[in-house]
């Protein structure tokens, strides 16, 4: 082979290396990096939320405690002999505003809790794919909108730890 052939030879390689190169960095530029992330675990895992339950929790432990001594004290008054009804028709009422008033309270707190989360918890969720060059974090939960992934996909954990190594730090 001559020194021409040879060097169109090396040209053809290092264009064949360039064009090789060029078409793996469009490539990657363009893959859609995908993660997905079991929201449901991800809601129940975050330390806020425990944090937030504990503390509702003990108020409405409390409220549950208040009602329930509320029906000892209906079910012993029905029992005795001659409580007149009206009495025992105004203890039932009362008991029933209170469990009304726990059911609100709960339901109240719960609401509140799920909003105050998830506002948390979206922004660092956006932060994280950024940081680790997603471009979509779909969101699992076992009812029917991923019905299937591999675990190569899933960032559950990863996120879990993310949200809450940030919400230690604040």
């Amino acid at each position: 082979m001559t020194k021409t052939g040879i060097r169109q030879v090396l040209i053809m390689v290092a264009l064949c290396c360039i064009t090789a190169l060029t078409v793996l960095w469009i490539v990657d530029k363009n893959n859609k990096k995908l993660a997905v992330v079991d929201a449901v675990q991800l809601f129940n895992s975050y330390r806020m939320k425990l944090d937030m339950e504990a503390v509702d929790g003990k108020k409405l432990d409390i409220l549950g405690r208040q009602v329930d001594s509320l029906k000892q004290v209906l079910a012993l008054k029905s029992k005795e002999p001659g409580v007149p009804r009206q009495e025992l028709e105004e203890l039932y009422r009362i008991f029933q505003s209170w469990q009304a008033n726990l059911e609100t309270q709960y339901q109240q707190s719960n609401q509140s809790i799920n909003e105050q989360v998830w506002k948390r918890l979206n922004p660092l969720v956006d932060e994280y794919a950024k940081k680790n060059g997603l471009r979509l974090i779909v969101g699992a939960n076992g009812m029917g909108s991923v019905l299937y992934f591999d675990e190569f996909y899933d960032k559950t954990k990863e996120v879990i730890d993310y949200v809450n190594k940030d919400y230690e730090g604040h």
